[in-house]
């Protein structure tokens, strides 16, 4: 019935309605084209120097020559995780998905991590948090804004990425950003399911256990602990939400070691229960109410280490006036609860979170 009706109808435009008619539906196709998954994504690689000469490596990612975008979007890992885990293939990053919306993205090494380098001349060997929250996000922040003329950008920060965040909003009040989105990123670490995290406070008092952790920890004993120890596993993820091949590549390539400095400035936390600086004497947490920048937060239900219970708190802590909180995993609408690293690289992550955080950020950047 509808190819009859057609049959009949388009004979009645005549030549011209009819070249009109092609006309559009070629511009049709070709902007499908330019804006789909077809369009190639182009990558750069950019340094941003710290006052401390710390080279920042930044893998800038876009579809097409030009972000539709306003603002453009930094990206930044985590703790346990290098700037891989938020790109490793086509269905499992964050960073492509968000270029292919259009975004001008960002992908952060913090210092010490994958290509960003020592200092250029001399330099700290050992640094804290509270080294990448005083010199490392605004040189971040800075570069992006000198690179793309953009007086503001969102930043999108997984975990200790979202800390970061947390420290940087309060003391510089957000100076440079839109907006932010934070994954699985805690301020408290005094909720049950967080206990685990206390079983790491032995290594503050005892140096020779310390020493070997710092020699163990990172990619090397994450390859051999993770995938053999079931009780271990579901401390990162949950078994359940990870595809096999995805789970061998998050653990090959997207690993990180704890730096000695960090180290220290986590154990205080974890026996603080708070994000604190690595001194004690200022406390992050207590003055969250200084973040007053739209932002997401973003957790998963089976969380251990950034339990819904510690995101929530975060949620209401925060002085913003635009908030918005998501936790995957909770309730049917989801395929099954999120943990922690599948947050961003479980089985239906691209189809579930994704577009949770793609959207909020579209609707905050006021173009397209």
């Amino acid at each position: 019935m509808d190819s009859i009706t057609e049959d009949v109808i388009i004979p009645r435009f005549g030549r011209l309605h009819q070249s009109l008619f092609a006309c559009l539906l070629i511009s049709i196709f070709f902007s499908v084209v330019h804006s789909g998954e077809t369009l190639s994504i182009s990558r750069e690689l950019h340094w941003a120097v710290t006052a401390e000469k710390f080279e920042l490596a930044l893998e800038r990612q876009r579809a097409g020559k030009k972000a539709q975008r306003r603002f453009p979007v930094v990206l930044s890992h985590g703790l346990f995780v290098n700037s891989v885990f938020l790109n490793l293939d086509e269905e499992h990053s964050l960073a492509e998905y968000l270029a292919r919306q259009g975004f001008d993205v960002w992908n952060l090494s913090l210092r010490g991590s994958g290509r960003s380098l020592a200092p250029l001349r001399g330099g700290p060997a050992v640094w804290s948090i509270d080294e990448m929250i005083d010199q490392d996000l605004p040189a971040v922040v800075h570069y992006i804004q000198e690179e793309t003329r953009s007086p503001r950008l969102f930043w999108a920060g997984y975990e200790l990425g979202g800390m970061l965040l947390y420290g940087y909003s309060i003391r510089s009040g957000g100076m440079g950003l839109a907006g932010a989105v934070t994954i699985a990123a805690p301020a408290t670490f005094t909720h049950p399911q967080q206990q685990v995290l206390k079983k790491l406070l032995p290594l503050a008092d005892r140096p020779f256990l310390k020493s070997l952790f710092l020699y163990l920890n990172g990619p090397l004993l994450g390859r051999l602990l993770i995938p053999l120890a079931p009780r271990i596993e579901r401390i990162f993820y949950n078994p359940e939400n990870m595809d096999d091949e995805i789970k061998s590549k998050l653990l090959e390539q997207a690993l990180l070691e704890i730096k000695p400095g960090v180290l220290d400035q986590l154990l205080l936390m974890i026996a603080r229960g708070e994000l604190v600086s690595g001194s004690g004497d200022y406390s992050y947490r207590k003055n969250l109410r200084k973040l007053r920048l739209p932002v997401m937060f973003v957790g998963g239900a089976a969380d251990p280490l950034a339990p819904p219970d510690s995101i929530e708190e975060v949620y209401r802590a925060v002085g913003s006036v635009d908030r918005s909180l998501r936790i995957f995993g909770r309730g049917s609408k989801h395929s099954t609860p999120y943990g922690h690293l599948d947050l961003l690289a479980g089985k239906k992550a691209r189809e579930e979170v994704y577009p949770a955080i793609g959207n909020w950020l579209k609707q905050r950047d006021g173009r397209g």
